[in-house]
């Protein structure tokens, strides 16, 4: 799989509904954790409810966008 350790960990914007925003902000706050470590959390379920067919699928898409951001990131420097 894809190691995650040599790639920088980026901070992007989600533009979210009202509605969906104060759902974000109600979930976090029960379960007591930030909105980031629930997207990410809800995230990884998702993943791990995927078959293997589409779990296949994602790493593929995954390690494109990767490398896609390498290679942006190499061109800015």
């Amino acid at each position: 799989m894809i190691n995650m350790a040599k790639h920088k960990n980026y901070t992007t914007s989600v533009s979210l509904s009202n509605v969906a925003r104060n759902k974000l902000i109600a979930l976090a706050n029960m379960e007591e954790i930030t909105q980031k470590e629930l997207l990410n959390k809800l995230i990884d379920k998702e993943i791990d409810q995927l078959n293997s067919k589409d779990k296949g699928i994602y790493a593929y898409i995954l390690k494109a966008i990767e490398i896609k951001d390498e290679f942006r990131n190499k061109k800015e420097r």
